[in-house]
């Protein structure tokens, strides 16, 4: 029989065993060191939130604590390490019925080679307890690579620390050189439902271009409010993203009038402060999924996907120079590409991801 005593000595042998691996790491804080990448105002931020404080008191509850989650954050360095172990704790739930725990609450680890002038993707062991650690093993000694970690989707981050084998070094480095691209946006945009962060769509996007993602979505609240449009506004962007039509449904209490003001108010707002900057409307990502027999969903994206391009032409005709549009037949969903009624798999994500990609070629040149 397994006694109490025989159990206090395990406890202690795995407690030495802990500590003994804590102490043949070095430690490195990027919230302490002020190299969290992704976000607006990045220095007057705390903790891991996406939102400065002083906006807690001007936008709903709601929206102040989804921007506590940690969607598009990340930390880029440059290590020669052959081993890296990340350790954290997260404030709320591990998943949802729709998402898996590596993509709420997991990390995704890439390499940029030099060589091949590519992102490559670093397979992690995982262990989702109280405190959670991801490690990496063998990838790749003395190469010095410029590694990109992601920080979860759906739940907020308390406190986190990157580990190196001793006397290994870390540079924090800012791999992104351009201007930052502004998203405002839904669920979609946070991040729901893919498998791990890495394969988000701005994440997708912000490996392909260089420029630096900041994530400004919100599930179930990108409703172009203004408190966000003036956060938006202090951003000198090399462009702006306007993905909010999912949670704009036209309905008693918003018709397509109230929709075509919101949408023209945004626009015109960004426009004071930036009237050359690029902005990107983008209609509903589900709206040309013509295979879902559900009637009333087709009905409500098909709707406020045509007002959106409605006020897109108005603008144009009145002379607005730099607007475009991303249209339903451009993002490319099919029957295979969401989890439920809208939110993208893993391949809805990529094809989304494409789509921007596409445009922003053009937009940017």
């Amino acid at each position: 029989m397994f006694s109490k005593v025989s159990f206090l000595v395990l406890m202690l042998f795995s407690f030495s065993s802990i500590i003994k691996a804590q102490q043949n790491y070095t430690w490195f804080s990027p919230l302490d060191d002020k190299h969290i990448e992704g976000r607006v105002n990045n220095q007057q931020l705390t903790g891991f939130n996406r939102l400065p404080d002083e906006l807690e008191k001007q936008v709903r509850k709601p929206v102040w604590e989804l921007g506590k989650n940690s969607a598009g954050l990340y930390v880029d360095f440059q290590t020669s390490a052959p081993e890296i172990t990340v350790q954290y704790q997260v404030a709320g739930g591990l998943n949802m019925p729709h998402m898996p725990t590596t993509g709420v609450s997991g990390l995704d680890l890439y390499a940029y080679d030099p060589m091949d002038k590519v992102w490559k993707w670093a397979y992690g062991n995982y262990d989702f307890s109280d405190t959670i650690s991801y490690t990496w093993r063998n990838i790749g000694e003395n190469n010095n690579f410029k590694y990109r970690l992601y920080l979860p989707l759906y739940n907020t981050v308390k406190w986190l620390k990157i580990g190196l084998p001793k006397d290994a070094k870390l540079t924090y480095t800012h791999t992104a050189t351009l201007k930052p691209i502004v998203v405002y946006g839904t669920s979609i945009g946070q991040g729901a439902c893919t498998s791990r962060p890495g394969l988000a769509w701005t994440n997708q996007v912000g490996r392909a271009v260089n420029n630096e993602m900041m994530n400004l979505c919100f599930s179930g609240n990108g409703r172009l409010e203004q408190p966000i449009l003036t956060l938006m506004n202090q951003v000198d962007a090399a462009c702006y993203i306007l993905d909010c039509i999912p949670n704009l449904a036209v309905t008693k209490s918003l018709n397509e009038k109230q929709l075509d003001s919101l949408l023209v108010h945004a626009v015109t707002f960004l426009r004071k402060e930036h009237p050359t900057t690029p902005v990107i409307l983008t209609q509903h990502s589900s709206g040309n999924i013509s295979t879902v027999f559900n009637e009333d969903k087709n009905k409500e994206y098909l709707q406020s996907s045509r007002v959106l391009k409605a006020t897109y032409e108005k603008l144009k005709s009145e002379g607005h120079k730099q607007i475009f549009m991303l249209s339903s037949e451009d993002l490319g969903l099919d029957l295979n590409s969401t989890v439920d009624y809208a939110h993208p798999n893993d391949q809805g994500m990529e094809h989304i991801a494409n789509a921007y990609i596409n445009l922003l070629k053009r937009v940017l040149k």
